[in-house]
């Protein structure tokens, strides 16, 4: 005579059902390609950045200006794209494991929270610095003119 099965294991957490797997599952392949895009971008942002500092110190000398902008957009990038890959997994074990769906659920939601943080922040500092470099230009054109 075999022994009992046990019974399967339920918690009190949400479970999503077949076609709420399939939608969130659907939605964790969308950012984990996107994320690798992004990430390969970063990259090649990377190399980029490398080339302007090389032109700099072998070339210009005292020019830092551009490889500190591809430098910071190199990590802008990189930093979203790993986010969004961290998001994508755990929208991803939402779809693989049993009775971890609201833990998983909400990793995958803190990853999203502070990504789109840093984006605002970077939203921001670039709207007052686009606003300081206009300012700068009508100062200047209107030192020319008179």
């Amino acid at each position: 005579m075999s022994p009992n099965p046990l019974p399967e294991f339920r918690s009190n957490q949400y479970e999503f059902d077949d076609e709420q797997n399939r939608t969130i599952g659907a939605l964790s392949d969308g950012m984990r390609a996107t994320a690798t895009l992004v990430q390969l971008l970063g990259v090649a942002l990377l190399v980029f950045a490398g080339l302007a500092a090389y032109q700099a110190i072998k070339v210009e000398g005292t020019n830092w200006g551009p490889a500190a902008g591809l430098a910071a957009a190199t990590l802008f990038v990189l930093v979203v794209g790993f986010w969004t890959g961290s998001a994508a997994h755990s929208f991803r074990r939402i779809t693989e494991t049993k009775n971890e769906d609201v833990w998983h659920l909400m990793n995958a939601l803190e990853s999203l929270r502070n990504m789109y943080g840093l984006l605002r922040g970077v939203v921001m500092v670039s709207l007052f610095l686009t606003v300081v470099g206009i300012g700068l230009a009508a100062f200047a054109q209107f030192n020319r003119a008179g």
